[in-house]
């Protein structure tokens, strides 16, 4: 059974009042859902234990106590620097520190999430709207590098 050309158009605008229409927007809810089935999967809590690991092995974690700690002493002690004061003036030191390597493996393993998940389509055959908003938030994804980025205020 075909439909009429008019049918097919009504139909065709009718998903489109319901589908994000601005490519940030498609972006933001593609990367609201990776988010979400990450969470939902349990495979958040394993990429931040894999990343914390990596983080320790190479380093990074060591450095960022040692910078904490001078600029608390730089600042005068404890009591004269808040927590949000010493993370807003590491976060960016902190973030450009990260291995180039672990970045990568962090990176990778949100891509092979999204794809194992259905989220983004095969790296061969062009993305089409979820699809392609998918992939760009894994790419982007500032809620995925802050997986290792947020982990300054533990230290």
């Amino acid at each position: 059974m075909s439909s009429s050309p008019e049918k097919r158009q009504q139909l065709r605008s009718s998903k489109q009042a319901f589908a994000p229409t601005d490519r940030k927007t498609r972006e933001d809810a593609a990367r609201t859902e990776l988010m979400r089935r990450l969470e939902e999967s349990g495979e958040k809590d394993r990429i931040k234990q894999a990343l914390r690991v990596k983080l320790s092995e190479c380093g990074w974690q060591d450095e960022m106590k040692d910078i904490s700690k001078e600029t608390i002493r730089s600042r005068g002690g404890v009591s004269k620097i808040t927590v949000d004061e010493l993370v807003s003036e590491l976060l960016p030191r902190a973030r450009a520190s990260v291995p180039e390597n672990v970045k990568s493996d962090l990176l990778g393993n949100v891509r092979d999430f999204a794809r194992r998940d259905g989220i983004m389509v095969h790296p061969t055959g062009p993305p089409t709207g979820a699809a392609t908003a998918a992939a760009a938030a894994a790419n982007r994804s500032s809620d995925t590098r802050n997986l290792a980025f947020g982990e300054i205020r533990e230290v």
